[in-house]
């Protein structure tokens, strides 16, 4: 099995992507839940085809090699990500709230993944370089759709942070999630509701409070 292109590839792909048609969402739910019980490398569209209930001719038709098939596999599951980020950002005026929230659902979203945590755990060979040695492009990707959203604070004039920094903040963040992720086991609260917003309250409101919100300044 290969992926096509590099994480930022993924990336740049995910967030350029269109919804897929009925049979596709079909077919690509299959897909998951084949590549959750049993991997990538014990992947076959025969399987597939069997859990949607389709032949392979159909699938085929839509994906004409198994790489394509797990390609959008994993394009889709990235723009789902990507599109659930948005939503709870959306849901909240303040930029404190946005950014605590979204990186609470971050990790929440990750360490919870099923399809992520099989590959880490079981075929690691497949997905690590890409989120450590090999990296660097995914960061860089992460890092400056994340600097997008605090610049786009910034431009409605509810964060007042010097452009210079944005990037290091955004990229502190990314890195802050991408090891949550790689090594779960931690001290730190986070694995119930209560206890990652017992975290957020402890040390990640501090740290976002320092981006200062312009607000603030008025009255400094």
């Amino acid at each position: 099995m290969t992926v096509d292109g590099t994480g930022e590839d993924l990336l740049r792909r995910a967030l350029a992507s269109e919804l897929p048609d009925e049979g596709s969402e079909r077919i690509l739910g299959a897909a998951l839940e084949q590549a959750e019980d049993f991997g990538l490398r014990r992947f076959t569209i025969d399987d597939v085809a069997r859990r949607v209930g389709l032949s392979r001719v159909t699938i085929y038709r839509y994906f004409p090699k198994k790489d394509q098939l797990l390609n959008a596999l994993l394009t889709h599951e990235l723009r789902r990500f990507l599109t659930k980020v948005d939503e709870v950002v959306a849901k909240h005026p303040r930029p404190e709230d946005k950014l605590i929230e979204g990186l609470l659902f971050c990790l929440e979203f990750l360490r919870g993944h099923r399809l992520l945590n099989r590959l880490l755990r079981t075929e690691p060979e497949l997905i690590l370089p890409h989120l450590t040695t090999q990296g660097g492009g995914l960061l860089a990707a992460a890092r400056t759709w994340i600097a997008g959203l605090v610049r786009a604070e910034i431009a409605a004039d509810h964060l007042d942070l010097p452009d210079r920094d944005v990037d290091s903040a955004a990229e502190l963040l990314v890195r802050v999630v991408l090891s949550l992720v790689l090594t779960p086991d931690t001290v730190l609260p986070l694995d119930s509701p209560a206890e990652r917003q017992r975290l957020a309250e402890l040390y990640l409101t501090p740290i976002v409070r320092a981006l200062r919100p312009r607000s603030d300044h008025a009255g400094s």
